[in-house]
């Protein structure tokens, strides 16, 4: 009968690789980029703002705020802070820690 797997054993054991707990990282990385894309795009479009208005907004072209909102190239920090106040938020930058959240940043 084979054993049985869960997620976790074969994360740990892919983990014992360099090479394979480097791409794990990257792709954990490049996945979490692309999140933060999709959200702004729901954001902008749930406000009403057409990508043409944000760029207007942000000094980019519609064509940046497109490539912005599909992971094409990366966001920085401060291009997040200028898009979300334009759009009429705030940033909030925090540390986690296993069992604590510090705010670092407003």
């Amino acid at each position: 009968m084979p054993s049985s797997k869960n997620f976790s054993t074969l994360g740990d054991r892919a983990r014992q690789d360099p090479e394979r707990a480097r791409r794990i990282d990257e792709t954990k990385q490049r996945v979490a980029g692309e999140i933060v894309s999709c959200r702004l795009a729901e954001l902008r479009k749930a406000l009403g703002v057409t990508q043409v208005e944000l760029a207007e907004m942000i000094g980019k072209s519609q064509s940046a705020v497109s490539q912005i909102e599909h992971g094409e190239i990366g966001l920085s920090l401060d291009m997040l802070r200028s898009i979300v106040h334009q759009l009429g938020g705030e940033v909030e930058v925090a540390a986690v820690f296993d069992d604590r959240r510090v705010l670092i940043h407003t």
